[in-house]
């Protein structure tokens, strides 16, 4: 059955400062727990049971501290081998961790979700897997935990984020959130930090009602900051899936957004809500962003969850999952088409839940995808994404970005670079600055005693504590 993360751990006593298993926010089929991500949970829990006593705390409240957070990953390195900076005197030396971890970095998550005050999480995605869970039938869950201060709480006060993206789903079916309270919440946020602590998308998809009218109000009256596609849609409710490089359905569009000045276009690629059947197109398949992005050089085009396909799917072990060229469907086509296609230098690649998902399942795969994307598009166009709330604070991913490494022998292997720490800054914020044309030093300056962080120095001096909650949906 369905469950939520963080309800889980509760029930279990096992919640972690990172997942244990892969969530999901209802754009997917949740999937079971494997047999490593078991053994991690077992190793972080009996670890912080020994750890959090010579610390004379708790085992759950060790793991809310810093070194509780460096335990995760050194237990990650126990069972998949070292992919991550983590070391065992990070257990008990918090100043350890701060000789090895960047502080006070800009980091800009470009995918983060909320739902609107008033709404219940989407029932939609939970109608259609009636048939996999019976248990879930005309069940409404409650939503508190998912809503606007919740997320404020978990993205501003419990982790590093300075400025976050708000997305959504130009979708009856699926959404959670439309594109006026999205704007309400940037609105709420920024007014009341004093500065820019957020942007947001505006959803957008030619089978809306009056179409380019409501792009026109988005973009004049909203202020939107960026567009957001979900091409692969369910065919129902007057809805369907479509291409980006539909001349006659969608290049109007693009059109009248270089008008706008409004040339940011993101797109949900890859991570279909279920695999497609025999003979039926997956319109999540990146293969239409080559054209789009040669016939509008202008427009600069997005892809979420850099296109890949099998978060979904029960992925097998990683050695029986990568064939010998180490192919990952779906990114690794779009990435062909980046290297045989100079053009496509306006086409950026984004980590949200991929990364997430790889890094606590299957490192090596999380190596591999890292590494041909930022072969392809060079390590300007990557941008970083979580995912949250789905999956918690951002922090953690955070947290592993930084400490995460291609092996040397992966390198010498398939050719793929050694991220630096100036590579992870631009990753981590600086390249969707640059993006969205915001100036770091100036943004620094400002958001560094703005009142969100006015508010953050006062909630820890306080005693405030991340909740290590994953408010997404796994399978137990």
């Amino acid at each position: 059955m369905w469950i939520k993360k963080f309800h889980k751990d509760d029930s279990e006593d096992l919640r972690s400062p990172i997942p244990t298993q892969v969530v999901s926010n209802e754009e997917y089929l949740p999937r079971p727990q494997t047999p490593d991500q078991k053994k991690v949970e077992a190793i972080i829990h009996e670890m912080a049971e020994t750890y959090g006593k010579k610390a004379g705390l708790s085992r759950r409240d060790f793991l809310k501290t810093a070194n509780g957070m460096a335990l995760a990953f050194v237990a990650m390195n126990q069972v998949f081998g070292n992919y991550f900076q983590a070391h065992a005197e990070e257990l008990t030396d918090i100043d350890a961790i701060s000789e090895l971890m960047v502080r006070n970095q800009f980091i800009f998550d470009v995918q983060t979700h909320h739902v609107a005050t008033g709404k219940t999480e989407p029932l939609g995605f939970r109608i259609m897997a009636w048939p996999f869970n019976e248990a879930l039938k005309g069940k409404k869950p409650a939503n508190d935990d998912l809503r606007f201060n919740n997320y404020v709480k978990e993205v501003f006060l419990d982790s590093e984020v300075s400025i976050a993206c708000l997305s959504g789903i130009a979708s009856k079916v699926l959404d959670v959130i439309n594109v006026d309270e999205m704007v309400e919440s940037r609105n709420t946020v920024n007014n009341m930090a004093g500065s820019n602590r957020m942007v947001c998308h505006g959803p957008i998809a030619p089978y809306i009602p009056n179409f380019m009218e409501e792009a026109e109000r988005q973009a004049t009256e909203l202020n939107v900051d960026a567009w957001k596609f979900y091409t692969g849609v369910f065919n129902i409710d007057e809805e369907y899936s479509w291409w980006m490089d539909d001349e006659e359905l969608i290049y109007p569009f693009y059109e009248k957004i270089k008008s706008w000045g409004k040339n940011i276009v993101c797109a949900h690629k890859g991570l279909p809500f279920r695999p497609p059947r025999p003979g039926e197109t997956d319109f999540t398949h990146p293969r239409d962003i080559k054209k789009a992005s040669k016939d509008h050089p202008e427009i600069n085009f997005v892809v979420y969850h850099s296109g890949f396909r099998d978060q979904n799917m029960n992925l097998p072990p990683e050695d029986t999952y990568l064939d010998e060229n180490a192919y990952l469907p779906y990114t690794t086509d779009l990435c062909k088409d980046r290297i045989e296609n100079p053009h496509m230098s306006n086409v950026y690649m984004e980590l949200g839940t991929t990364f997430g998902h790889t890094v606590i399942t299957h490192p090596k795969i999380c190596a591999h995808l890292l590494g041909q994307i930022i072969n392809a598009f060079g390590v300007d166009r990557v941008l970083f994404g979580t995912d949250a709330i789905w999956w918690g604070s951002p922090q953690w991913q955070i947290e592993a970005f930084r400490r995460f490494q291609i092996p040397e022998e992966m390198q010498e292997k398939f050719g793929y670079p050694e991220i630096t720490d100036d590579d992870k800054a631009k990753i981590l914020g600086l390249n969707a600055a640059k993006l969205y044309s915001i100036d770091v030093p100036s943004t620094i300056q400002k958001i560094s005693d703005d009142r969100m962080a006015q508010l953050k120095n006062a909630y820890l001096a306080e005693g405030g504590k991340p909740s290590n909650n994953i408010y997404g949906w796994v399978m137990s």
